[in-house]
């Protein structure tokens, strides 16, 4: 009998190591959805996209992703019994990627429900592009099988997170804990493609790309500041930031959280207008070295949990291995353990210790604390010999020591506040109609936006808040000295509105047509204020000239053709990362040569009105 129930373990473990050989199932949507699941095909093995996503598979990093998710598939099968499945990958036309939950397979018509199977969804241009260059394929794709992973580990009952933040994550901006903690761990993975990338021309790629946006950032931050602090300058890098932002973004999630600089609080902007104000603070263009964050505000931040975890990975953690019968759960075949080292390499020593925890500790969308409590908390607890490790890591990574006390959560409302949710959209052209933040990661920028607050009552509520550590309740408001009446009751007012907030509509999907347009609107307002300025500097100029409405409409007509060049040369320039700026002056000399051919023209005039021209540009780009 004993023979017998030896055998069939056996062959139930044979079979099932061999149910899933295939590391990776490519997808494509076949344009049907089935009660409101996308139907999905398997791509044909022998397509060009499909050698190509197996040539990456075998040259690169992401080989070593998959072999992680399928220890991960191994430790859900033998604790709870989940099957084991292929990392899916749908290389759909939907832009960036995603991780997603819930498809129907079609397979030569057979229709088979997988409601409760994760995929990433990539867009196909992402995987048909050269995957030697920084956050390619190679990160992009850890990245999101990172959510699939963490959403594995934790409840499985949807993929979406609830949250009280208003704004879209990134690397530098305060959210909320578990949308931090979600990202942070994810954008770390992107850290571990590239630090632990095998192929030498995606490496030798990345640090090029990496040098590059240095170089391109400096010029386009710079005249991005002045363009906010400047209201007379046409905004040219504002308008442009849809080209250069995310390319900085992408460095920073790499360079930023190795060298520490994700602790630091954003650098701010002073200016009349206080929208514009946070909405400078919210793109983290610049830092500022001398403020560190707060305890709240680091854990809210996705760039420090990334940070965090990618400082880990200069330790030796990933080095120490447990007792063999931890691993128990990690093995294929769970009757032999055989040499621990030898059958998991040190990252996957690393993410085997990770699963655990986040596995028996972390819940996406629930803590009492934070979920990098939780984590820090359950490390500490389940390996304590490893603890001075993180203890010490967590302290390079945020500037202190480390603290899993935490007071609750004080979210404000303002409502009939407009809040754009983008960092990269300047001209906040994609809206909520309301501003959340919490009271104890707020900043200056955020309190100000609470109509008819003062700077005085501002920075009263902020000094209290630093003297007393944090806020555990409205109540305190009354114990703030120098905070006037009025100013308690503004703030009192904005106190979050749990009910409102449930019945507000958000898009499913962001509308990048508005982000785009706001920026040319604003093109098309100082294009035509600037341009009626100078024809009545010019008219003034020939005011005792008698000119016919025909003639005046006609120098009208080629001056605007004139001043659109001119114009169109300055959008280019900060557009185009490489130039230098005098390369502006060809624009000017093209349309002096195009003037020419206007007759009964004095040159001088036209000379001075293009120099005019000319000047507004200059001032707007350098």
């Amino acid at each position: 009998m004993n023979k017998i129930f030896f055998f069939l373990i056996l062959l139930f473990f044979s079979g099932y190591s061999n149910a899933s050989d295939t590391k990776l199932t490519l997808l494509k949507p076949t344009g049907q959805e089935i009660d409101n699941l996308v139907e999905m095909e398997v791509i044909d093995d022998t397509s060009q996209i499909a050698v190509r996503i197996k040539e990456i598979v075998e040259k690169t990093v992401i080989g070593d992703f998959l072999d992680i998710y399928r220890i991960l598939q191994v430790y859900l099968f033998n604790t709870t019994g989940k099957s084991i499945e292929p990392a899916y990958l749908a290389l759909t036309q939907n832009q960036g990627g995603y991780a997603r939950k819930g498809f129907v397979l079609n397979e030569g018509g057979l229709q088979i429900r997988k409601e409760n199977s994760f995929y990433v969804d990539i867009n196909v241009k992402s995987a048909e592009r050269d995957y030697n260059t920084l956050m390619s394929i190679t990160q992009l794709y850890p990245h999101e099988l990172s959510h699939i992973m963490y959403r594995l580990l934790s409840s499985s009952d949807s993929i979406e997170e609830y949250s009280r933040n208003v704004n879209v994550h990134f690397f530098s901006i305060i959210t909320d804990y578990q949308i931090a903690f979600n990202e942070g761990f994810a954008e770390h993975l992107e850290n571990i493609a590239r630090l632990f990338e095998r192929n030498q021309e995606v490496i030798d790629g990345i640090n090029a790309d990496t040098t590059r946006i240095v170089v391109m950032s400096q010029r386009a931050i710079n005249g991005f500041t002045k363009d906010f602090k400047n209201p007379l300058r046409f905004g040219f890098y504002k308008m442009t930031m849809l080209a250069w932002y995310q390319p900085f973004e992408d460095y920073k999630r790499f360079a930023y959280a190795l060298n520490g600089f994700a602790k630091y609080a954003n650098k701010p902007i002073n200016t009349y207008n206080r929208q514009n104000n946070l909405i400078f603070r919210n793109t983290g263009v610049a830092i500022n070295p001398e403020k560190l964050r707060n305890k709240v505000q680091l854990m809210a931040t996705e760039g420090t949990i990334s940070s965090f975890f990618s400082m880990l990975l200069h330790t030796d953690l990933k080095d120490r291995y447990r007792k063999a019968t931890f691993y128990h759960p990690f093995l294929s075949d769970t009757l032999s353990f055989g040499n621990i080292e030898e059958q998991f390499t040190p990252l996957q020593n690393l993410f085997i210790k990770y699963f655990f925890i986040l596995d028996k500790y972390v819940i996406l969308e629930k803590s009492n604390k934070t979920q990098l409590i939780d984590f820090i908390d359950g490390y500490i607890n389940e390996f304590p010999e490893e603890a001075d490790i993180i203890l010490n890591t967590f302290r390079k990574a945020t500037g202190m020591d480390y603290d899993n006390t935490i007071p609750p959560p004080i979210w404000l409302l303002l409502k009939n506040q407009p809040h754009g949710v983008l960092a990269l959209d300047a001209y906040a052209g994609l809206t909520v109609p309301f501003y959340t933040f919490d009271l104890n990661m707020a900043e200056f920028e955020d309190l100000m936006i609470i109509k008819g607050l003062n700077e005085h009552d501002a920075l009263a509520i902020l000094n209290f808040r630093e003297k007393y550590d944090l806020f555990t309740s409205l109540n305190q408001l009354s114990k703030i000295e120098g905070l006037s009446e009025e100013g308690k009751k503004l703030v009192l007012a904005s106190e979050f509105d749990q009910e409102y907030f449930d019945e507000l509509e958000f898009p499913e999907e962001l509308n990048i047509k508005s982000v785009i347009m706001a920026p040319l609107q604003n093109l098309v307002i100082y294009t035509v204020v600037y341009f009626t300025i100078l024809m009545v500097v010019y008219f003034a100029m020939i005011r005792r000239e008698k000119l016919s409405i025909l003639r005046a409409l006609g120098l009208i007509t080629g001056y605007l053709l004139l001043w659109i060049l001119i114009v169109f040369s300055g959008l280019i320039y900060a557009s185009v990362n490489n130039w230098h700026w005098s390369v502006v002056l060809v624009f000017p000399l093209l349309a002096m040569l195009i003037s020419s051919l206007f007759k009964g023209v004095k040159k001088h005039r036209i000379l001075i009105l293009i120099s005019l021209m000319t000047l507004i540009i200059l001032v707007s780009i350098i």
